[in-house]
């Protein structure tokens, strides 16, 4: 399963991107790959000592939707009884955010261009906004998008919003897709300018905040709609996470 997940993503322009952009944005930490090596250097035996040293009953917290409480309770008695108990807490360290440019050749997919910021910080309610502003996804389907990039994006090319808010930084974008280096070229373009006028000062009238912040709210309720958006989100209120100062940049990544 996991090999599967790898190939996959080897050869998916928009996940290579995506993680190009990690790597490049914070290098280490939020900047490893979620997909394992083909080759790693780690053992089975690696795996079991991270894990025996890493759970241990201080550091896990336990999650659970549609089942009662009591159930529950019973389960993670039952389940991790075994666990070690530890006075100290697991830690990671601060995140530091880099940005820069990259470019690397891409074998077979549609041309993909990554663009986008960081800010310092916890994840802010301004970034949502912007994200649902920049969006070109319309609300109805059949339909344009009110964003402002929407009418100006290239016939054929495809233009993703990208909001990815982590607990010591965040990661903003917009993913750009074509088969035409021309197409993606001009959308690339049209991004860039975007981002500049939602920057400057009266970039976005009082009508166009008021309908991002609605789309914004909308998406962060959809979040909580399955399983991956609820552990997201109610991890951070139960102190798994911690929130770390990191620079602002600007990144752009090229296959």
């Amino acid at each position: 399963m996991i090999e599967g997940d790898v190939a996959s993503a080897a050869v998916d322009p928009s996940t290579h991107a995506l993680e190009l952009a990690h790597a490049l944005a914070f290098r280490t930490g939020l900047g490893s790959s979620l997909f394992a090596p083909a080759h790693g250097s780690f053992t089975s035996e690696d795996i079991k000592s991270f894990a025996a040293s890493a759970f241990t009953k201080n550091n896990i917290a336990v999650l659970g939707t549609g089942i009662e409480q009591s159930v529950l309770a019973q389960l993670v008695e039952k389940s991790l009884a075994s666990a070690s108990a530890t006075s100290t807490t697991a830690s990671s360290p601060t995140s530091t955010y880099y940005g820069g440019e990259n470019r690397v050749a891409s074998h077979g997919g549609p041309q993909t261009v990554f663009i986008g910021f960081g800010t310092a910080g916890a994840p802010s309610a301004d970034l949502a906004t912007l994200a649902a502003h920049l969006s070109p996804q319309p609300s109805v389907k059949w339909s344009k998008g009110l964003s402002p990039i929407a009418s100006a994006i290239p016939e054929g090319t495809l233009v993703q919003s990208v909001y990815l808010p982590y607990s010591d930084a965040t990661l903003v974008g917009l993913l750009v897709q074509g088969q035409s280096v021309g197409g993606v070229k001009e959308a690339g373009k049209v991004v860039v300018q975007a981002l500049k006028s939602a920057a400057a000062a009266g970039g976005v009238t009082a009508e166009e905040l008021k309908k991002a912040v609605a789309k914004a709210k909308f998406a962060a309720a959809n979040v909580l709609d399955n399983r991956e958006g609820l552990v997201s989100v109610l991890g951070a209120k139960v102190g798994l996470l911690n929130c770390f100062h990191c620079a602002i940049a600007s990144l752009m990544v090229l296959l």
